[in-house]
């Protein structure tokens, strides 16, 4: 859970040094739930990515699982992946920098199609 919450807080630091995805890089960046999606296929593994979703204030929107994954999914781009197998993704309070956050992190893959 320590190491968690450090991750996030690397996260929230370096949020938004990856604005630069266009939307057509992100929407060839397929989403695997599980790893039987992956079965027959072949792909190479990038590195781990992960997104957040953070609710800074009580009176601010909530923290948004959807959100947390589309972050996830250009973070994997900006990284060259048309892929991201999701991990997990959890809601948590009391995050540094947040009174809530989504996190959902993922291996960043380059599947053969």
């Amino acid at each position: 859970m320590r190491i968690l919450s450090l991750c996030l807080f690397a996260l929230l630091l370096g949020g938004c040094a990856q604005s630069g995805t266009s939307n057509s890089e992100l929407e060839s960046v397929m989403l695997y739930r599980t790893d039987a999606e992956l079965s027959g296929v072949k792909f190479k593994e990038l590195g781990q990515v992960s997104g957040d979703s953070c609710q800074f204030t009580s009176q601010d929107a909530p923290p948004s699982i959807p959100a947390a994954t589309l972050n996830m999914q250009r973070r994997a781009a900006f990284q060259g992946a048309n892929a991201v197998l999701l991990n997990r993704c959890e809601l948590m309070t009391s995050v540094p920098g947040c009174h809530r956050a989504a996190i959902c992190e993922g291996t960043a893959l380059s599947v053969a199609f």
